[in-house]
């Protein structure tokens, strides 16, 4: 297998991606990968664009996620069927995810944030804010009223700290600029369902752009926070991040499942998606 020096685009590339993609953490190599037919090969993708190039090394820069493309010793096992399965999950949740999501700065902490679709208020839209995040509020207390970074790709979409719910520890972020968001999922996810995190900002020891997968241990019907199973890197989940179903949908954010949201920061109303199973 040949790849040279040369840059595939998103579109060329897919039909690759799907058949031997994995996806591998700024951490470190953990699949041994070395660019050979055997191991596979490292691909870089950038965050911004979404090109892909061959860096013919084991790295990629800060601005790229590694790909792990190809290697006949995860492809010849059977335990790897299951491993390509979660492989394209990943694939085609990924770039939905990565594009709702923002780092927010506050006191020197950067914590992962999630744009939500919501009706603003008249008050917000009067003081000119067209988008809002949400995030875990734990590390914000002292930025609540106060302007902040929201950040993505490098560029700044001019945050303000604009409600806290102590009681759930979630947090509101109102945005100068129009941001991306996901939708909740509108079905309880069952036991054993995919899943998937991803991280902004530096958590946990967790570098930008991390991806957790894993599986969903259980929903417990009298708390609020999801029970679930998602490891990367020997690390647990983000508290901030949001947690995703196979169709990119939240799950959860901040550990919290979407009805939380409607009790003390978003006006719901009945018929909302935020309350389709959670109250």
């Amino acid at each position: 297998m040949n790849l040279g020096n040369q840059r595939i685009t998103v579109k060329s590339a897919v039909a690759t991606l799907v058949l031997s993609i994995m996806l591998v953490s700024t951490t470190a190599i953990a699949l041994d990968a070395s660019n050979t037919p055997e191991t596979g090969y490292v691909l870089c993708v950038n965050k911004k664009t979404k090109v892909v190039t061959y860096p013919a090394s084991l790295k990629c820069a800060s601005t790229e996620t590694k790909l792990l493309i190809g290697g006949q010793k995860q492809s010849s096992s059977g335990a790897s069927g299951s491993a390509s399965s979660v492989e394209s999950l990943v694939a085609a949740v990924l770039p939905k995810v990565e594009a709702a999501t923002y780092a927010v700065e506050c006191d020197g902490n950067s914590v992962t944030a999630t744009g939500i679709d919501v009706t603003l208020s008249a008050d917000a839209k009067k003081k000119g804010y067209k988008g809002v995040v949400v995030t875990a509020s734990y590390g914000l207390g002292n930025c609540l009223n106060e302007s902040v970074p929201v950040t993505q790709n490098g560029k700044n979409f001019g945050g303000y700290v604009w409600d806290i719910d102590r009681e759930n520890n979630l947090a509101m972020i109102m945005t100068i600029s129009t941001v991306n968001y996901l939708r909740p999922t509108l079905t309880a996810p069952e036991r054993g369902s995919f899943l998937m995190t991803y991280t902004r900002g530096v958590q946990n020891s967790l570098p930008e752009g991390s991806v957790g997968t894993g599986t969903l241990a259980n929903i417990n019907p009298d708390f609020d926070e999801e029970i679930a199973n998602i490891w990367i890197g020997g690390n647990s989940r983000d508290s901030w991040a949001p947690i995703v179903d196979k169709n990119g949908d939240f799950i959860s954010i901040g550990f919290k499942k979407p009805g939380v949201f409607c009790r003390a920061l978003i006006s719901c109303t009945s018929g909302s998606d935020f309350l389709r199973w959670s109250k």
